[in-house]
């Protein structure tokens, strides 16, 4: 199938080039193979089936487990102009005849649908007769026992997916480890799927570790500071979301609370305040989940600590969609982890079970004492191994104190090694430290050379430089195999190579970090804030999230670009032809507007037409603005030529008339198409001045 995929880009989402890996994936998808996509939360998951949806013949469904989560995707697939639904229980039986004259009449793209409707005997018996192009699984961390959100219903879409045997698969997901990535594939009867694992760094976002003494004390002095952002801030109980929020709203902040123990309308009042920016922040449970499609959250904080990796680095995630620096605070406890470690004990899950949410929480806890790389260990964790620090994580911007651990790594690596990957942390702290308990004894681990070489280092630091190895990459943990640890790629290096290894001492003390924020000009902070009341008053008439409209990073490159015409307002980055038509007026108008008025900077780009483009309406001659505005009147002419071909209503043949741009257009082509006024001017041999022949230019190139 020969489609223009670049064409399609930019003409629907504003955007004139891929993020890594989305044109690959896309690519794959429109050659009909099946595909697993693992990209973090901001990673651009959603173009790699929106666009692939509009180029194939016929629409595409997309299962999704959250009716606001699907609104807000077809809210944001309708103001890009593609035509897009949702089948779900908030529908009324007009919305679902509507949608069924979109599937006959072929008009309809995009169909989303939860996994519980999508399996019903009704809608297969309906929907395996209709053209559809390829099946999208979102969230699909949720047919896996070993991902953080399992749902029965997800086990079931093969039975859905069995009726479009000749149609592509694609598994989508922001989180997953190995175990949960080869668990999807195999649930999900998934057909040699090509696996698009994206790197899960998300460069953007800075993340700190704090201790939690005073923490809500401490939160309250920095949302204060950020009262017009928008943040979440996770806590593991209703009570403390409560809590948190009053504290907030005593100091003059809009916050609200959220958990699953309110009314279903309630939630759905709260969110869609949050998503409109009528409340700022919201302090909530895990409840406050999947469902958010907000691209301006510009900070996550954790008040308690997550029950894995998994959780924290979705719910994290949620900062910082649009790109723009994000901050994420986890203040770390060990009585949330004795908690946590209750509700796993206490759960009726069965012991296998069990043992893997204890590693996993183990695996939070060292994340919140790690003293190297936090991305690092955040990476590792989901397979990714590097070496080289991320640069915006507290432990990099303030790094502690390292010393040489070279040694101490290469006896822990050799005794994986010596026990064949087949041991746990536990054990291979007792085989370092020389313990003769029976086990140890029983298994003849009191045997290998490096038994009893790490005596001289107590338990509790060697748990220590465990944790820092792992989340260095020098050791990974197989879930899949009862937690053993494996010796990584780069843990070769050090045991065979004499790569170097830097470690720290443990240390309890809080952390902190540097808040990261861009500084800008008064006029440009004015401006951002200007055309953000525009937007929410747009979306507010809409009745549509503030973001459907323009997400920050498109009003921010507004902000810096400051177009004052359609072409310019064309080029801005998710600028897409549907929403320049229906946006871009209003938008260019409301920049004209603040840019013009007095109080800003004389030197702020783009003014000096506008003040010359009134000063013609007002019917002044060029000679008058020069005058008037103390600049050569060869600027003016100058002005006249770039508003005339940017379409401004500036009428030239008052300046030039045809026969001479005739005449001029002419020699220009004669030439070659010069790029400069000089060659012209001397063609002519001075007989047409240098404002003539840039009037003359500017009607070519309006063309």
């Amino acid at each position: 199938m020969s489609v223009d995929i670049h064409q399609f880009l930019k003409k629907y989402f504003g955007y004139d080039s891929f993020r890594p890996q989305q044109e690959e994936i896309v690519r794959h998808t429109l050659a009909k193979k099946d595909s697993l996509i693992i990209m973090p939360t901001g990673g651009g998951k959603s173009l790699c089936y929106q666009l692939p949806a509009l180029a194939l013949e016929g629409f595409t469904l997309v299962i999704s487990p959250l009716i606001a989560l699907m609104q807000d995707q077809v809210d944001a697939m309708l103001a890009n102009g593609i035509a897009a639904a949702a089948l779900n229980s908030s529908n009324t039986a007009e919305d679902n005849r509507r949608i069924k004259e979109q599937i006959e009449e072929g008009i309809l793209k995009l169909l989303y649908i939860s996994p519980e409707r999508a399996v019903s005997a009704s809608f297969i018996s309906y929907i395996k007769r209709k053209k559809v192009s390829f099946i999208a699984i979102d969230e699909a961390h949720c047919v896996s026992i070993w991902g953080n959100d399992f749902r029965q219903e997800y086990t079931r879409l093969p039975e859905l997916m069995q009726h479009f045997p000749h149609v592509p698969y694609m598994a989508l997901t922001a989180t997953a480890d190995k175990a949960t990535q080869t668990d999807i594939a195999e649930k999900l009867a998934l057909r040699k799927p090509h696996k698009f694992l994206s790197s899960f760094e998300r460069k953007n976002l800075h993340l700190q570790v704090q201790g939690s003494v005073q923490r809500l004390n401490v939160i309250k002095d920095y949302v204060i500071q950020r009262k017009d952002e928008c943040g979440i801030i996770y806590c593991l109980s209703r009570k403390s979301t409560e809590k948190v929020s009053a504290a907030l709203c005593e100091v003059g902040i809009k916050a609200a609370y959220y958990h699953a123990e309110l009314k279903a309308d309630e939630r759905n009042r709260i969110q869609q305040a949050f998503q409109q920016d009528e409340i700022k922040v919201i302090c909530a449970t895990i409840a406050f989940g999947m469902g958010i499609d907000k691209p301006n959250i510009r900070y996550v904080l954790h008040f308690n600590l997550p029950k894995n990796i998994e959780s924290y680095y979705q719910e994290i995630g949620r900062a910082g969609r649009d790109g723009l620096a994000s901050d994420t605070i986890l203040y770390f406890s060990f009585q949330d982890a004795q908690i946590l470690r209750q509700f796993i004990d206490d759960s009726q899950a069965d012991e296998s079970f069990k043992i893997v949410q204890r590693s996993k929480l183990n695996r939070m806890l060292e994340f919140g004492q790690a003293t190297s790389c936090r991305t690092n260990m955040i990476l590792s964790y989901f397979g990714e191994h590097r070496s080289q620090p991320c640069g915006h994580c507290d432990n990099c911007l303030n790094p502690p104190e390292y010393f040489e651990g070279t040694v101490i790594s290469q006896k822990a690596l050799s005794a994986v090694k010596r026990l064949n990957d087949n041991v746990g942390v536990n054990m291979l702290v007792d085989v370092l430290r020389g313990s003769e308990r029976k086990e140890i004894l029983s298994m003849g681990f009191d045997q290998i050379k490096t038994f009893g070489a790490g005596k001289d280092i107590s338990k509790e630091d060697w748990l220590s430089y465990i944790g820092q190895m792992i989340n260095q990459g020098l050791l990974e943990i197989d879930f899949t195999n009862f937690n053993k640890l494996k010796v990584t790629h780069i843990g070769d290096e050090v045991l065979f190579n004499g790569h170097q290894v830097k470690l720290t001492r443990p240390s309890h003390a809080p952390l902190s970090g540097t808040k990261i924020k861009s500084k800008t000009a008064t006029f440009e902070d004015a401006l951002f804030n200007h055309l953000r009341d525009v937007r929410k008053n747009l979306a507010r008439h809409e009745d549509v999230p503030a973001y459907v409209i323009f997400n920050d990073s498109t009003l921010q490159e507004m902000v810096s670009e400051r177009p004052m015409y359609l072409s310019d307002m064309a080029s801005i980055s998710g600028v897409g032809q549907h929403k320049l038509d229906k946006y871009g007026t209003i938008f260019l108008d409301a920049i004209k507007t603040y840019v013009m008025k007095e109080s800003s900077p004389k030197n702020i780009k783009g003014k000096t037409y506008q003040e010359t483009f009134t000063m013609l309406k007002q019917g002044a001659s060029p000679e008058e603005i020069a005058k008037e505005r103390g600049i050569n009147v060869i600027t003016v002419y100058s002005h006249i030529a770039y508003l005339y071909e940017k379409g401004e209503a500036v009428d030239i043949s008052t300046y030039i008339s045809d026969t001479e741009i005739n005449e001029i257009m002419q020699a220009w082509y004669k030439l070659a198409k010069p790029e400069g006024l000089k060659e012209l001017f001397v063609h002519f041999k001075e007989r047409y001045p240098y404002y003539k022949l840039r009037l003359a230019l500017s009607f070519i190139k309006k063309g």
